[in-house]
């Protein structure tokens, strides 16, 4: 039996997955505002609930991002700390695949929006499992125009990452009869990828893993 974990603390609302044999089996959302705090807990508790110890994990699967600074440096700290300590390889998911994947079923075609810098998003367009074009940076108001120009509005939904992002982005998009879908756990879709990528790329390496923040932070040190 082939157990991954999945972890996803790429926005607000974290959580963390068993896949069994590469399909999701077991998922678990993170307490609100807990992904520092609760993680280990978490993964603790869904272990035990499951019968199973950290030990008989084969593998880990993080979500790399785009996404929160601060949730994405936790996620893959934790898993970078499990890997090296129990000698199990890491793999790195993008955000927006486990969005697409997560969401895939429940629209003709998905479009996967990120927080950029300020004013800005990052998206995906997504038929299905398959990628159609993206990652593209866009100011947010440019984004449903742009979907328009492009003649992908039919049976059109975005998924956003954030509150703040699907607020920003509800009004224009209800005008243009484009769903918003309410954004789900990932986890089990990271587990998924991850057990996918272990097989065919293999481990990443654990000193050279770092999030893709999709973004610079907003503050600098001095002189940079």
């Amino acid at each position: 039996m082939s157990y991954i974990l999945g972890i996803d603390t790429a926005g607000p609302e974290g959580s963390i997955a068993l896949a069994r044999n590469g399909r999701m089996a077991w998922m678990q959302a993170l307490p609100p505002g807990g992904h520092s705090g609760g993680l280990s807990e978490a993964v603790a508790d869904l272990l035990d609930d499951v019968g199973i110890e950290l030990r008989s994990v084969e593998a880990f699967a993080v979500n790399e991002g785009p996404g929160s600074f601060t949730g994405l440096r936790i996620g893959l700290a934790w898993a970078k700390g499990a890997a090296l300590g129990s000698g199990r390889p890491l793999v790195l998911v993008r955000a927006h695949e486990a969005m697409g994947r997560t969401h895939a079923t429940q629209a003709k075609r998905i479009v996967t929006a990120i927080p950029g810098a300020r004013g800005s998003l990052e998206a995906c367009l997504w038929e299905g499992l398959d990628e159609a074009w993206g990652p593209e940076i866009f100011e947010e108001g440019d984004l449903i125009p742009t979907l328009i120009e492009r003649g992908t509005v039919q049976g059109l939904a975005i998924v956003p990452l954030t509150p703040k992002l699907a607020a920003s982005l509800a009004e224009e998009a209800k005008e243009e009869g484009i769903a918003m879908l309410e954004h789900q756990p990932m986890a089990g879709a990271v587990a998924e990828i991850g057990a996918r990528l272990l097989q065919e790329r293999g481990p990443v390496d654990l000193a050279n893993a770092a999030p893709a923040y999709g973004r610079e932070p907003n503050a600098r040190k001095p002189g940079s």
